[in-house]
C-alpha cells in the first residue's frame, strides 16, 4: 500500500532530523486500522501539522502529529474519518506519498468492564436526596437545583456530594421554568393549592445562589410550560389560575415586563409539550393529538400542523432530538387508560410535516422522562405500565434508548427505585444520568432519594479531552476547540441545559455541530440562529468513534 511505501522511505531518512521550522513529509505515513480508522505515524523530531482528504466525499481537515518519542520510534496518532474512502495526506497544501484505503470491518469497541455492564450500563446505589426532586435542573456550573412540594429548594454539587438549601418565599412547586440567555433560571407560577396557581415569577442565579422576585404574570399558573424563544424572550403556556380555571392566554417575558398574547387564547392540557421550531415559531407537540404552531409575534396566533397517529398521550413525553425533529412516546388515551408503548416522530423541516410511527418501546409507559444523550440518542427512564393515574405496581425500571439513525430501541440496565409520577431525569455534564423524584402527590411514597446511571458509552475507554474552548459561541461563528484527541472525534454536539418536571424537559434540545479537524483540535461552526439553538447555556460535547463523550464544556450560545 502507499502507506507502507511511505513508512519504508521514512525509515531510510530517519537519521537527519528536520529543523524545528521545517518537517519532512516523507517521514509521515498512514496505515489503515479498520474501516474509517487510520494510524498516522510521524518520525520527525518535532510535531507536524498535516492535512488529509477523503476521496470523493468532500471531507478534509488537519491533524497535528506528536513528535517522535525517540529516534527510530514514530509517534502514532489515530485518525477516524466521518466518511469512508481513500485517504490522502497533504503537507502545506501538497499531496504527499502517504495514502491508504479503508481497512476491514472493525471489531466491537473494547469494554473496560465485564459484561453485561459494558453493554447495558451500571446503576449506582440509591443515595439520600433532601426533597422529592419533582423539579430538576442542571446549572451552568454543573450543580443541580431541585425542589418538590415539601422543603426548601436544594443545590447539589456532584463533585462533593453536598447539598445547600436555597430557600425562596414563593411556593415554586408545579411552576414552569426555562433558562434565560444569561444562564439564570426563570421560574413562572407556583403552588397555591392543588389545581390552583400563583402569578409570581422568580429568577434563580446559580452564580450567587440567590432568588430574585420579578414582575408577576397577568395570570396565575399551576402546571405551566415555559420555553425560551429564538430571540431570548420566554413564553409561558397554559396552567390553572388561582380559581382553578384553565388559563387560555399565553404570556411572554421580555426581560422587563410580561405581555399577554390575546390572539392566541387556547385551552391546552397542563404542562404542554412545546418547542421552538426552525422556522422560529413554537411547535405544540402534545399531549393532545392535534399539534400546531404558535406564532408569538404581536397578539399571537395558532396554525394547525399535523395529527398524532396514536391520539392523545396523557403524561407521555416529548423531545426535540434534532433541530425540528420531535419524538413523542408513551402516555395513555384515555387519560387513565392503559399506557402505550408506541412512539412517533415528526420532521418540521419537511414541506408538509406529518407524524409517523417509529418502533415502539419494549414496555408501555406513562410518567416517563425522555433525555437526549451526547451522541444524539434518546434515553427513556421511569414511568408505570399500569392503567390508572400512577400505579406504582407497574413501575418500569429499565432504561430504553432510541436511536434516530435506525428507529430502534435498545434496553439498558434497571434501576432500583420505582419512580413514577413526579419522577425526573437529567443528563449531567459528565455524561451520566441523574434519576430522582416520585411522590409528593398521587398517593405515592415520597422518594427522597436519587440514583446515578453510568451509560455503556462511559465504559468503552478514555474520553476525548477538551483542553481549550471559548465560553461564548456566537451564531454562525467559527471557533476553535483545543483537543489532543481531535483525530478520533467523529461528532460535536450541544445539549441545552436540562430543566425537567412532570415527564417533560422544558429546556433541553440537541444540536449537532458541523466541524473540521484543524491544527491542535477541532474547528466548529456555531448554530446559524436562535431558531435552531435558542440563546442561553449549553453543554458542548466531543464524541469519539466509539461513542465516548468528553466532559461537557459549558458554552453560552448566541
Amino acid at each position: 500500500m502507499a502507506g507502507g511505501l511511505a513508512l519504508a522511505v521514512a525509515a531510510c531518512q530517519d537519521t537527519t532530523p528536520p529543523s524545528p521550522a521545517e518537517a519532512d513529509p516523507a517521514l509521515v505515513a498512514v496505515e489503515p486500522a479498520c474501516e474509517s480508522r487510520f494510524d498516522v505515524t510521524n518520525r520527525n523530531a518535532g510535531p507536524v501539522t498535516i492535512g488529509f482528504v477523503v476521496s470523493a466525499t468532500g471531507e478534509a481537515g488537519e491533524l497535528t502529529l506528536r513528535a517522535r518519542p525517540a529516534p527510530g520510534t514514530p509517534s502514532v496518532t489515530r485518525l477516524v474519518t466521518v466518511t469512508s474512502g481513500h485517504i490522502q495526506l497533504t503537507y502545506r497544501g501538497q499531496a504527499t506519498g502517504a495514502a491508504a484505503d479503508p481497512g476491514p470491518t472493525c471489531p466491537p469497541p473494547p469494554a473496560t468492564v465485564p459484561e453485561p455492564m459494558a453493554s447495558r450500563g451500571q446503576w449506582g446505589a440509591p443515595f439520600a436526596w433532601p426533597v422529592v426532586a419533582v423539579h430538576l435542573h442542571v446549572l451552568a456550573d454543573g450543580r443541580v437545583l431541585s425542589w418538590g412540594r415539601i422543603g426548601d429548594p436544594q443545590l447539589w454539587d456532584p463533585a462533593s456530594g453536598l447539598f445547600t438549601s436555597v430557600p425562596t418565599e414563593t411556593a415554586v412547586f408545579c411552576a414552569g421554568h426555562a433558562f434565560l440567555p444569561d444562564g439564570r433560571l426563570l421560574v413562572a407560577g407556583g403552588h397555591l393549592s392543588d389545581n390552583h396557581g400563583l402569578s409570581a415569577a422568580n429568577l434563580f442565579d446559580g452564580r450567587s445562589a440567590q432568588w430574585t422576585r420579578i414582575a408577576s404574570m397577568t395570570h396565575a399558573r399551576w402546571y405551566p410550560t415555559a420555553i425560551t424563544l429564538a430571540d431570548g424572550r420566554v413564553l409561558v403556556l397554559a396552567g390553572q389560575d388561582e380559581n382553578g380555571a384553565h388559563v387560555a392566554e399565553p404570556e411572554v417575558w421580555d426581560g422587563e415586563r410580561w405581555g399577554v398574547l390575546a390572539g392566541a387564547a387556547e385551552v391546552l392540557p397542563l404542562y404542554p409539550r412545546a418547542f421552538v421550531a426552525p422556522n422560529g415559531l413554537v411547535f405544540y407537540a402534545g399531549e393532545l393529538a392535534q399539534s400546531a404552531y404558535l406564532d408569538p409575534a404581536g397578539a399571537g396566533s395558532w396554525t394547525p400542523v399535523a395529527t398524532s397517529r396514536y391520539g392523545r398521550r396523557d403524561y407521555g413525553t416529548a423531545v426535540m432530538y434534532r433541530p425540528g425533529e420531535v419524538l413523542i412516546a408513551g402516555g395513555s388515551d384515555p387519560p387513565d387508560g392503559p399506557p402505550t408503548a408506541s412512539a412517533e416522530v415528526i420532521d418540521l423541516n419537511a414541506a408538509a410535516p406529518s407524524w409517523s410511527y417509529t418502533a415502539p418501546m419494549s414496555t408501555p409507559r406513562r410518567h416517563l422522562d425522555a433525555t437526549v444523550l451526547p451522541d444524539g440518542r434518546v434515553a427513556v427512564t421511569g414511568g408505570t405500565s399500569s392503567a390508572g393515574f400512577s400505579d406504582a405496581a407497574g413501575g418500569v425500571h429499565a432504561v430504553e434508548v432510541w436511536d434516530p439513525a435506525t428507529g430502534a430501541w435498545t434496553t439498558w440496565a434497571e434501576n432500583a427505585v420505582t419512580r413514577v409520577y413526579h419522577g425526573t431525569t437529567v443528563l449531567l455534564p459528565d455524561g451520566r444520568l441523574l434519576h430522582a423524584g416520585s411522590g409528593d402527590g398521587g398517593n405515592l411514597p415520597r422518594e427522597v432519594s436519587a440514583e446515578l446511571f453510568t451509560p455503556p458509552y462511559l465504559l468503552r475507554g478514555p474520553r476525548p479531552v477538551v483542553v481549550a474552548a471559548p465560553d461564548d459561541l456566537p451564531y454562525g461563528a467559527s471557533v476553535q476547540i483545543g483537543s489532543p484527541d481531535a483525530g478520533r472525534v467523529t461528532g460535536v454536539s450541544l445539549v441545552r441545559l436540562p430543566s425537567v418536571t412532570h415527564a417533560f424537559d422544558q429546556n433541553q434540545r440537541y444540536v449537532p455541530l458541523a466541524f473540521v479537524r484543524s491544527a491542535g483540535g477541532i474547528r466548529i461552526d456555531g448554530p446559524p440562529s436562535g431558531a435552531i439553538a435558542p440563546p442561553g447555556p449549553y453543554m458542548l460535547f466531543l464524541v469519539d468513534a466509539d461513542g465516548v463523550p468528553s466532559l461537557a464544556h459549558m458554552v453560552r450560545v448566541g
